[in-house]
């Protein structure tokens, strides 16, 4: 304990104001996914990270890789970051007055989040109104976030996990190639031809099963690529081109023929996936909304079940 007539340490300390842009944008390998999580503008995130640099006379981030990966230096301050993070999170844990609300940190993909979830999330909220989601955006890897209760996943088998790594099946995974029912292509010997092909950020793993599945690999003159799948969907609702999508991000569109789906789907059983956190206890709010999940995606692939 110090008293009021002792010398403050000498701490030397980083530029704080900028940290948090700095942690999300390492975390998430992207500067527009740090930008949504921290409610900025990319332009806003860049200027705080090369502001910290001048300020420390280093380079944090190699910006010629993608996703963007830290430096030496840039590691090093993360790893120091991430633990001043958490325990500051557990300080005002414990000192926060108590309150009703239980909170959960979902770790989930941006369009899986806007396209599924948060239409449904009324629903979650109208039957355990006691719990409230905090949405942790997800890159193309879930090993990339460390701030979460559960986390979702299309790919649980292209991670290397620990053996004892929990996991819940939510679901079978379905991908076809879908474009605008307008839009110009043909089938010729079970290959789609079109003229644009539209590129989203779907783990590598996936999209090399996409591509040893001969009856869906499109043949196309020139790609497009976008920062998120549910970018990919817009331009292909507006004959932009044709899309590697999961099926239930689209089936509204499929409905009401917005977009068609011209060849087979490729199928992985049991390929959506819930994991806890590692290391932190599960809560009883936490197994509510893993059930609530669980439910909700066995209630898509009833085929009685209507789109929303």
């Amino acid at each position: 304990m110090r008293f009021a007539n002792e010398a403050p340490p000498n701490l030397r300390l980083p530029p704080l104001a900028q940290l948090p842009a700095f942690e999300a944008t390492v975390r998430l390998g992207s500067m527009t996914l740090a930008a949504e999580e921290l409610g900025r503008t990319h332009s806003a995130i860049s200027r705080q990270i090369r502001t910290l640099e001048d300020l420390l006379g280093l380079q944090l981030l190699d910006r010629s890789l993608t996703p963007l990966t830290p430096t030496a230096a840039g590691r090093t301050l993360y790893a120091t970051t991430r633990i001043a993070f958490e325990a500051f999170d557990r300080c005002l844990s414990q000192i926060r007055p108590s309150t009703e609300q239980e909170i959960v940190t979902l770790g989930i993909g941006s369009s899986f989040a806007t396209r599924w979830l948060v239409p449904r999330l009324p629903r979650f909220y109208a039957e355990h109104p006691e719990i409230s989601v905090r949405l942790s955006m997800v890159g193309a890897s879930i090993l990339e976030i460390d701030d979460y209760d559960l986390v979702t996943s299309w790919n649980r088998l292209g991670y290397d996990l620990p053996d004892d790594q929990a996991f819940h099946v939510l679901g079978d995974v379905s991908f076809a190639l879908v474009c605008a029912p307008h839009y110009p292509f043909r089938l010729e010997s079970g290959r789609l031809h079109a003229e644009t092909q539209l590129v989203g950020r779907w783990p590598i793993t996936i999209q090399q099963s996409y591509r040893d599945h001969a009856i869906v690999v499109p043949v196309t003159r020139r790609s497009l690529t976008f920062p998120h799948i549910h970018m990919c969907i817009e331009a292909a609702v507006g004959g932009l081109g044709v899309t590697l999508v999961e099926m239930r991000l689209v089936q509204n569109e499929l409905a009401a023929g917005r977009l068609v789906a011209p060849l087979d789907r490729l199928t992985t059983e049991d390929g959506l996936v819930a994991l806890p956190h590692p290391r932190r206890e599960a809560k009883a709010a936490t197994r509510k909304l893993l059930a609530w999940l669980k439910a909700a995606i066995a209630a898509d692939e009833d085929p009685t079940s209507a789109p929303i």
